[in-house]
């Protein structure tokens, strides 16, 4: 009965500290393993984009252009809002008026990505979508409502935002070391268009006088919270647009291919641990049986 209770109660404390160690080990990565699904995932919705749009006709894709820049020429020029903006009610506001028109815009048959940014400088490769509610900016970088939609001209002003200091992903956390001269590239139905960086500014969430759409100008604006974690301001990139890179030039040709996300080599850590606990304490309780064993046949001999 002493024997099979002690098996008993070591199996339980192996199972214990084996839980223990693997729970340590998971809480210790999880910021790199969420990160990791979700570079996979932004991966994923950026090569489904570049399918998609390979799948459209020339003829369909010029007419889908012609549309979005007819909605940019129909766009009023009043201030725009804050993309983090909470009602009463603490949520954010619908987009309202105008939804369908702007939703049915850009939009590509079998995805949900309306277009494509890319930073060389911080390795920003990311999807794209309409409107910029929570759920949006947890996938991805949200177009601004009422801001141009990302397809260039003169008199533009396309707002793009995203999330910095986000535990389940990496998006616009670097923006902050980006200076005049940096290129940025959005890509809209297959058409790559070139931004470079010429100012930096940090503004409280209600003033938007800097997103507004400047005549004869092609500009494009990054927006995120600032400082990371508290949010009382807001960060805006501002690029103005550049003609696209000839073999002569000193801005190099952006690659259409996306980079994977890489082996996750946490997994092996994860998969590691309980392993190699229950090889470390499996000796330990066989070393133990066998001296009981060992003790339990001395006293039967001595009894003899």
């Amino acid at each position: 009965m002493r024997a099979t209770a002690r098996k008993t109660r070591w199996g339980w404390s192996q199972s214990i500290v084996m839980l223990i160690a693997t729970i340590g080990i998971v809480v210790l990565i999880y910021p790199t393993a969420a990160s990791w699904f979700s570079a996979w995932s932004h991966d994923t919705d950026v090569d489904g984009y570049v399918q998609s749009v390979e799948q459209i006709p020339d003829e369909a894709v010029d007419e889908m252009l012609a549309a979005a820049e007819e909605y940019n020429e129909n766009l009023p020029t009043g201030p725009l809002r804050d993309p983090y903006a909470l009602g009463a009610d603490g949520q954010q506001t619908a987009i309202g008026e105008g939804a369908s028109a702007y939703f049915d815009t850009l939009a590509a048959e079998g995805t949900d990505t309306m277009a494509r940014i890319r930073i060389p400088r911080i390795q920003v490769d990311l999807p794209v979508f309409h409107g910029t509610d929570e759920e949006t900016l947890s996938r991805g970088i949200g177009h601004l409502y009422g801001s141009s939609l990302p397809v260039g001209g003169a008199g533009t002003h396309s707002v793009l935002t995203g999330h910095n200091g986000f535990v389940q992903a990496t998006l616009f956390d670097d923006i902050d070391e980006l200076v005049e001269g940096d290129v940025i590239v959005v890509s809209a139905l297959g058409e790559d268009l070139y931004y470079e960086v010429d100012q930096t500014k940090t503004v409280l969430p209600d003033d938007a006088e800097d997103l507004r759409q400047v005549a004869g100008k092609d500009y494009l604006t990054l927006v995120t919270c600032t400082p990371t974690g508290v949010n009382t301001h807001r960060l805006l990139v501002r690029a103005e647009r550049i003609d696209a890179p000839t073999e002569d030039s000193s801005v190099v040709t952006i690659a259409d291919t996306t980079d994977p996300a890489g082996f996750p080599w946490w997994a092996l850590l994860v998969a590691g641990v309980p392993v190699l606990t229950f090889i470390v304490v499996m000796p330990r309780r066989k070393s133990r049986n066998r001296s009981g064993r060992r003790a339990t046949h001395l006293s039967a001999d001595s009894d003899s």
